[in-house]
């Protein structure tokens, strides 16, 4: 799942993440409209330490008082795992308050189009989902300010509130997307499935090569490289989807995602003279010159590399958290599967290193001028309950939103690197933040690099009088 779009939360994803961000990233175009399911039920900052309640939980309203219409657009297809997830935590909401009538529809990833029109419009849509760092600006004039309703008790988190039922470093992350949008600063999205991007790596293909502990820096990755070539694997691949995440992961590592936006955004080009620019470009001609990179790199079309890795073709791919799901078909119950952060790189400027992680969520958000919001939020809770949340680890192999609740074990290693993490890095490490110049310029270039069209020193110039080029007069 590609979770920001170029020409795509084909996450996150997130889309950290998916980041499920962002789950699997397929689904259909048309909008998919179901009547809410009336059976019985049945019985962030970063990720840091469940903190102690910030205060008592404040009473919901009694179900019996809850009645009207809701309308909730999923950004799910009704084909996918996590439809039938919020399938049956519909019809435990709709048990408990038969008074509201539920209307659910699964539009897909269309929802992104088709969300802003329907709201401008005056349009009944009262819960939405989707990325909230793109949502949140995008509808900032749509969206209501959650920060009271979240005091109110989760549902199956033994009386904590809903925001102290959420891993902190997600509950942080979206309150600091409303400054960014520019709006009051508060809570506008409840995460929801979380995403992070990491290498993913077949075990039994690096315990085959020897490799007993992942690689923590840069050194250390190319001396598993070394090891995985001598065994007959490929030691790296991606595709033509994830090619920003490479170039961003070595330069983030290295210095952090606030010099990445300055570097795509340079007018001048003098950024990319930087000493750490001509070390990238020696270390990416190094592991082309050596055969690390898989030999289908240069035309490899998403998916095909995540295929790759699954089938023992290739070792480790740079993705999301929702790849095990994505590839559950192809690798099967027996794969093994492991995940570590971009190694460090070293000479930076210790604003990167794996204190940072390019991690986030999908969200629900609430219509501001929704005639239903109690219910509503009501509805959110059931979703971002414990049960739902553990539904979504078993049935979409997803990272829950919930504090104290399993992962699934694909991801048992990425949950290491998520409670790690310090620092929340942008999508692509801030490589893409340069529009039309990193799309059509800084990633085609870096593809010649890594193909061996162009050398290290060549490189470096390339860009810089790209840059210029690109800039002069803007």
């Amino acid at each position: 799942m590609k979770r920001k779009p170029k020409a795509i939360f084909t996450l996150l994803t997130v889309s950290m993440l998916a980041l499920s961000l962002l789950a699997g990233c397929g689904g259909k175009s048309a909008t998919e409209t179901t009547s809410a399911p009336t059976a019985a039920p049945t019985e962030a900052a970063a990720p840091a330490e469940t903190p102690a309640p910030t205060a008592a939980a404040t009473e919901a309203p009694k179900s019996t008082e809850l009645e009207g219409k809701v309308v909730f657009w999923s950004m799910w297809s009704s084909s996918e795992p996590q439809s039938k997830v919020i399938d049956a935590a519909v019809a435990e909401f709709k048990a408990a308050n038969p008074k509201v009538e539920l209307e659910v529809k699964f539009t897909g990833r269309e929802l992104g189009k088709l969300i802003k029109p329907a709201l401008d419009g005056g349009q009944q849509v009262d819960i939405w989902e989707g990325d909230p760092e793109k949502l949140i600006g995008n509808l900032k004039d749509h969206v209501l300010k959650l920060d009271d309703l979240i005091a109110q008790p989760a549902i199956g988190m033994d009386g904590k509130s809903v925001k102290d039922s959420i891993i902190p470093s997600l509950m942080e992350w979206t309150k600091s997307l409303s400054t960014v949008a520019g709006i009051e600063e508060g809570y506008y999205a409840i995460p929801q499935q979380p995403f992070a991007v990491l290498f993913f790596y077949n075990k039994a293909l690096y315990e085959a090569a020897g490799i007993t502990s992942v690689p923590k820096t840069w050194e250390e990755f190319i001396a598993d490289a070394e090891l995985l070539k001598k065994s007959g694997v490929a030691p790296i691949t991606f595709d033509d989807a994830y090619r920003d995440l490479f170039i961003g992961g070595y330069l983030g590592s290295a210095m952090g995602s606030d010099w990445v936006d300055q570097l795509v955004k340079d007018k001048t080009g003098e950024m990319w003279k930087d000493p750490i620019v001509l070390q990238f470009a020696k270390d990416i001609q190094n592991l082309t010159d050596k055969g690390y990179f898989s030999k289908k790199i240069a035309g490899s079309k998403y998916p095909a590399a995540q295929q790759d890795l699954v089938l023992g073709k290739s070792a480790a791919y740079l993705n999301g958290t929702w790849l095990p799901n994505e590839v559950s078909e192809t690798a099967g119950a027996d794969f093994k599967w492991g995940s570590y952060q971009f190694p460090t790189v070293s000479n930076g400027n210790d604003k990167g290193g794996q204190q940072g992680l390019n991690f986030g969520a999908q969200a629900l958000l609430i219509n501001k001028d929704s005639k239903n919001a109690a219910a509503a939020f009501e509805l959110v809770k059931y979703l971002v309950g414990k049960k739902a949340q553990e539904s979504m680890v078993k049935d979409a192999v997803a990272i829950p939103a919930t504090i104290d609740t399993a992962w699934p074990a694909p991801l048992a290693e990425a949950e290491v690197a998520f409670n790690n993490a310090k620092v929340n890095m942008p999508w692509g490490f801030g490589i893409d933040n340069g529009g039309d110049f990193s799309a059509n310029t800084v990633i085609p270039v870096f593809m010649e690099l890594v193909t061996g069209k162009l050398k290290a020193e060549a490189y470096v110039a390339k860009m810089a009088d790209e840059a210029k080029k690109f800039y002069t007069g803007k």
